[in-house]
């Protein structure tokens, strides 16, 4: 993605309570987000989620509470120190931002100090581990060029020229990885095929349209989020993803 679509992907997915004014739902079969609020936060960068989806009959409502944190991967720092081994969920080498999410229970409740309720009648609460990367896209990506020609064939651009703007311009490589136990004792094979070849495109490109959006300024929701917390976030996510792309080496994948 452009470097410009930076601040609005990180406050599409921080802004928890504006879930439902873009997550997609659909009819047939019925899969519907009724519920997305905020129930913690803890720091800058780190909260707690509750998000609830209706699904069809005769399955129960599925619920997740979500503990998300990011984290500032972007200097390098040294694989041990004082004979102490750093934290291994960061890369040594740096050059990322890192987003982890994981599901909470109640056995979690002190972890943040918050109470989470047991699951109401006829709610299923799902279990979910994954997380995001973000870091400067290296030159030789072989993501990079397709993405560039398809930009270029749909804008009616030359291709060729594309991919040389490209390698010179500050485009981000994100990834995103997870998975999910969706308390079923059996996963029915058309809503697997529904949700992998159907739920997972649209919502990706959902998400990037709402980025889209907001960089346009056509989301007055998230624009208003975005000032109010600029002072102590959002300008400091913009002068830290700077200088990652800034000292990051243009280095294979």
């Amino acid at each position: 993605v452009h470097s410009n679509l930076l601040v609005p992907i990180l406050s599409v997915l921080n802004e928890s309570e504006l879930y439902q004014t873009w997550l997609p739902n659909y009819n047939i079969p019925r899969i519907k987000v009724v519920k997305s609020e905020k129930l913690h936060q803890s720091g800058r960068c780190g909260q707690v989620v509750n998000v609830e989806t209706e699904v069809p009959w005769p399955l129960a409502k599925r619920q997740v509470i979500l503990k998300a944190v990011a984290c500032d991967n972007i200097d390098s720092y040294p694989e041990e120190e004082d004979g102490v081994k750093s934290n291994e969920c960061l890369g040594k080498d740096g050059g990322k931002i890192l987003i982890r999410i994981s599901s909470m229970d109640c056995q979690d409740s002190l972890e943040e100090g918050l109470v989470i309720p047991p699951v109401e009648k006829g709610v299923a609460r799902m279990k979910v581990k994954g997380g995001f990367t973000l870091r400067k896209c290296p030159s030789n990506n072989p993501l990079l060029e397709t993405t560039m020609r398809h930009d270029a064939t749909a804008s009616n651009r030359d291709p060729s020229s594309s991919v040389a703007a490209a390698v010179e311009e500050d485009l981000v490589l994100f990834t995103f990885s997870f998975c999910v136990d969706p308390q079923l004792a059996v996963v029915p094979k058309a809503f697997v095929n529904f949700f992998l070849r159907t739920a997972m495109g649209q919502m990706w490109n959902m998400f990037l349209n709402v980025a889209e959006d907001i960089k346009d300024g056509k989301r007055p929701d998230h624009s208003k989020v975005i000032e109010e917390k600029r002072e102590v976030l959002y300008d400091w996510i913009e002068e830290r993803t700077k200088i990652m792309l800034e000292q990051a080496p243009q280095i294979s994948s």
